[in-house]
């Protein structure tokens, strides 16, 4: 348990549900009022793949295409276990999901598209 509050303690996240318009086409991350957005972009790419924030800034990701995208914590293995990152986060992006964080630790908190991660779609938040 001690372990689980460690990890709590290094970010505040949150996977929503963005609000949707009269045309049932979600908002993304408009309303959550974010300091920053990233959005997964059909060319299997994030628009911001490497973003410098100051603590407890809120980043909202959100999918800005029709391809389906994730917003996945990178996984290293040692002797054959995987071994979460500095964050555990594993949040699908769609026209009403959306993914929230802030960080309260200093870091690098590196992520990737669990579908196209292959394909180079990967991404890196650095709190300073």
């Amino acid at each position: 348990m001690k372990q689980l509050f460690v990890l709590l303690g290094v970010i505040t996240l949150g996977v929503g549900v963005a609000c949707k318009d009269h045309l049932g086409n979600g908002n993304g991350c408009e309303s959550t009022v974010p300091d920053y957005v990233v959005k997964a972009q059909d060319n299997l790419t994030y628009d911001l793949p490497s973003l410098t924030v100051g603590l407890q800034k809120r980043i909202c990701w959100e999918n800005s295409g029709s391809t389906t995208h994730s917003v996945t914590a990178l996984v290293t293995v040692t002797n054959g276990m995987k071994l979460d990152t500095l964050w555990n986060v594993d949040g699908q992006l769609g026209p009403e999901f959306i993914v929230v964080a802030s960080f309260n630790t200093t870091g690098d908190y590196p992520y990737h598209c669990r579908y196209h991660e292959a394909q180079g779609m990967t991404g890196t938040i650095h709190v300073r």
